[in-house]
Formats: C-alpha cells, structure tokens, sequence
C-alpha cells in the first residue's frame, strides 16, 4: 500500500464513521402531515483540511486527527567501520539510505486536553511513540505510555528540528532513548521571570518496547527555568529570529537499575567497556545541566553529562562525562546579500572515560543548512572529525553527510 493510498483510505474511514453519526436523519417521502420537533439541532459535520501537521480531521469540536509523514534520506561517505559511537543506522557508507520514514498520528478524543500521539517507523518496523497526556491545567499534567524521555533536549527533539544531520557523539553515551511508564509535569509561574517547567516520572527501564521483569523502575527528574520569563520551542536553530533574547537553563536527573548501561531505538544496550550477563545488573545514576539561547538569527546550545555506572557484581564503580557545546547563525542578519533561508552551524563533542580508557573520543564538525520551508523541509551537509573512536587511540573517523528531511 502506497503513502497516497494509505492517506486516501483513512480520509474515506474518518467520512464514512462521521456520517454514521447522522444515520438516523432519513428523508421520507409521504403526503402525511409530519410534525417536526422544533428543539431539534442538526448534527455537525466532519471538517477535513490541511496543515502544518498533515491532514487535519475535526468533529464537533470534541474529536481531533493529524496525519501526517516524514521522509529522511541521507548520503555518506566515512572512513571507519561501524562502532559504538557510529552507530550501524548511521554507518551506510557511499550509499543512499532512507534513514527515516516515520508515520504521525496526533490529537485529542473526548475533551481538546486529552491528548494523544502515536509514531511509527517503517525502515526500523518500530511503533516508536504511543502516548495519552492530560492537559488540562498547564501548572500540573499527567503523561502515560511510551516516548522519548525528556532528560536532554538533544535526543527529546525530534530527529527532523536538529540543527546537524544528526546528534552528537554524547547523545550515544548519555540519554535515556523511550522507556515505558508515567510522568507528571508542568510549567510554573508563567508570566514572570521565575517561569520554569518540571518532569518527574517513573518507567520500566529496560528500554523500548519492554516490561520491568527486573522489579527495578527507572527515577526521572528534570527542572527547567525559562529565561525572560517565557517558555520556548525548543527545536534548534533560529528560524524565528527572535526579536527578544529567549532561552532555558535546565537540570535533569536519573536513577536506575537494569542490565544495560545504554540505550537507544533498538532498545537496552552496552557502552563500550561494559558486558551484559544473566546475573549482572547496573545501578546507574546521570546528571545532565543544559541551555539553549536563541536571538536574532544566532543559536547556542550546551548539556553536560556525568554518569556514575555502579556495577552490582564487582561493586565496581566507573564515571563517565562528556557532552557538546553548539551555535548556528544566519548571517543574512548582517548582510543582504547572503540568502535568508542558509544557516551555518558548528559542534564540539566529547567522552570522557578515564576509568576504562586512557583516551577520549572526540567530535569536531561544521555544517549548513538550507530550510526551504523551516525544519518542515530542508537540506543540510555537515563535515566531520572523530577522534579516537570507541577509545580507541588513533582510530579516526572523516566523514561528510548530505540529508533531505521533508514532512508533509
């Protein structure tokens, strides 16, 4: 079945069950007189349109549907195998690979705070996000299913907003990925210049798709202050060219007992250094400190990771630290003649583990983007350097990556 075809079959599913709903309304022909109930109220009808999100489905103000796509292809050329730090998803040499091609389905049932969203993935055949919020008072909301745990913003953002092909060396090292539980959260003191935002929740811990069979839950944290009192979308680059300054300054915590000492789309996994066993857990406590600023076209971003990785069997105890530091500018800010829509960002990563390792892996890279409709559709190149792969002294990494990203 094709996209189209799966889009045109939805749309005639979505009619058919509104019109169900006025089912009882039938013309009879007859030269009877009829008395007609005057306190009779036509049933609304289905509204189908089109927007940022996809197609939009609207009934009686009580159902809500955004449908949408998004394709990722991507080409590359590197000079290393796979490892650790490049992941075998992102290690299609000289190839033309479709990276992402994710399905979207979003929107609220009931009551408009009654949200839910839903995301597949067809190259990985993965139901990546299955999520039902309750929002109905900003200051507290209530979160229940699967997704991307918000402990950095890095790996929370959506694959499509960053400001790279892809994330950084650390995302590897440090998040949480999607995990299965509950959250409760909220934004704080809107208005003032005290506005913040707080995440706290309990998951399985064992990663996507998973159950806690180990009797352990995942404990997770997260204070935000967002600066100048206002909340921000926190997709990378500029692409407003905020007038005012704008950014956040957060913390995040997270403890955790289970068999991995990473985790990723595919699930739990180990970092390099670390082996998985029947009997052999890992309690693991993570501290990340981060900020964003945005303002007339130039972005800057940071987080800073610490991971304390305490081995039950040895009762050996290992730290790792490491993150990345970001910017991007438009610099048809300051002159005309350069095109409005390109944007040229660089990043600096690095992993930190000298109780394993005697060296560090580093991340040098540069890059441009060119947003033909802002993160909806754009193309984007980067250049990389990685030194000292998976610690490995002296095995570096040059790669160049060219990416279309359009959602539709």
């Amino acid at each position: 079945m094709t996209f189209r075809t799966f889009n045109i079959v939805i749309f005639i599913v979505f009619y058919i069950s509104a019109k169900a709903q006025d089912s009882s309304i039938v013309p009879v022909k007859t030269d009877v007189f009829i008395e007609v109930d005057s306190s009779y109220v036509e049933k609304p009808k289905p509204n189908i349109s089109y927007g940022t999100k996809g197609w939009r489905f609207e009934y009686d103000n009580k159902y809500l549907m955004n449908l949408g796509w998004r394709v990722q292809t991507r080409f590359m050329y590197q000079t290393s195998e796979p490892s650790f730090t490049i992941p075998v998803e992102d290690s299609n040499d000289k190839s033309f690979n479709l990276q992402r091609v994710r399905l979207k389905v979003g929107g609220y049932a009931f009551k408009p705070y009654i949200n839910y969203y839903l995301e597949y993935d067809f190259p990985s055949n993965n139901l990546l996000n299955t999520v039902l919020t309750i929002s109905k008072y900003d200051y507290f909301q209530v979160k229940v299913g699967q997704w991307k745990l918000e402990y950095n913003n890095e790996r929370f953002v959506s694959s499509g907003n960053q400001q790279l092909v892809d994330r950084s060396i650390s995302n590897r090292f440090f998040t949480l990925d999607r995990q299965i539980g509950v959250m409760v959260l909220g934004n704080l003191f809107k208005g003032s210049l005290i506005n913040s935002s707080y995440y706290f929740g309990l998951f399985n811990g064992n990663g996507i798709n998973t159950q806690n069979n180990d009797g352990e839950f995942m404990l997770f944290m997260r204070y935000q202050f967002n600066l100048w009192g206002k909340k921000i979308r926190t997709s990378f680059s500029d692409i407003a060219r905020h007038e005012k300054p704008t950014g956040f300054i957060a913390l995040a915590y997270m403890n955790n007992e289970s068999r991995y000492t990473s985790f990723s789309s595919g699930g739990g996994g180990q970092l390099p250094g670390y082996f998985e066993e029947d009997d052999l857990f890992y309690r693991i406590n993570q501290f990340n400190v981060e900020s964003m600023f945005k303002h007339k076209g130039f972005s800057f971003s940071t987080e800073t990771h610490l991971k304390n990785i305490h081995n039950d069997k040895t009762t050996e105890v290992s730290k790792i630290v490491g993150g990345y530091m970001m910017m991007g500018y438009f610099f048809s800010e300051l002159a005309s003649f350069v095109p409005t829509p390109l944007e040229f960002t660089a990043r600096f990563a690095m992993i930190d583990n000298m109780d394993l390792f005697s060296s560090n892996i580093y991340e040098y890279i540069i890059g441009a983007n060119w947003f033909f409709s802002g993160h909806k559709n754009k193309l984007t190149i980067d250049l990389s350097y990685i030194e000292n792969q998976d610690f490995i002294v002296k095995e570096d990494n040059y790669r160049v990556r060219l990416q279309w990203d359009i959602s539709f």
